[in-house]
């Protein structure tokens, strides 16, 4: 046996392919050494793995929140530059006062308290700015 698997190393491990050694090549490659029993000996096939093995992926970390929504809701007081609403596409619309950044971001242009609205004309729901009162104009009001 243990000329057999000297043999076997000596053929490579040859990958695909059936070998069968009658009794009598067997003596003559091993040079004689015991009997073998059996007309024939047959080793089995080796194989190896034909595809590279799946390793793990890479980017299925998982993504910072876009935090989305309403920010301020209305009737706060807000000041210019303040974010109103947060989101993807048109789903509130500026009004007076209000704009909106390349994100579709809705921001306060002025100082003022925050109104939504519902245009039915167009279908549409709006946001916008109310100026404040004046401090002057309150006082003169009510003298």
């Amino acid at each position: 046996m243990a000329c057999l698997v000297r043999q076997w190393k000596r053929w490579g491990g040859l990958q695909h392919q059936l070998v069968s050694l009658t009794a009598q090549s067997l003596q003559e490659t091993c040079g004689g050494q015991g009997a073998v029993a059996g007309s024939a000996l047959q080793l089995q096939q080796l194989r190896w793995a034909s595809k590279k093995q799946g390793g793990s992926t890479q980017n299925n970390k998982g993504q910072n929140p876009q935090n989305l929504g309403i920010k301020m809701y209305g009737g706060q007081r807000c000041i210019p530059g303040n974010i109103i609403v947060r989101q993807r596409g048109t789903e509130f619309h500026p009004g007076a006062n209000v704009g909106m950044g390349k994100d579709h971001t809705l921001f306060a242009l002025i100082p003022g308290n925050i109104q939504f609205s519902f245009d039915k004309r167009r279908k549409r729901r709006m946001v916008a700015i109310l100026p404040p009162e004046t401090a002057s104009a309150s006082v003169s009001a009510t003298a």
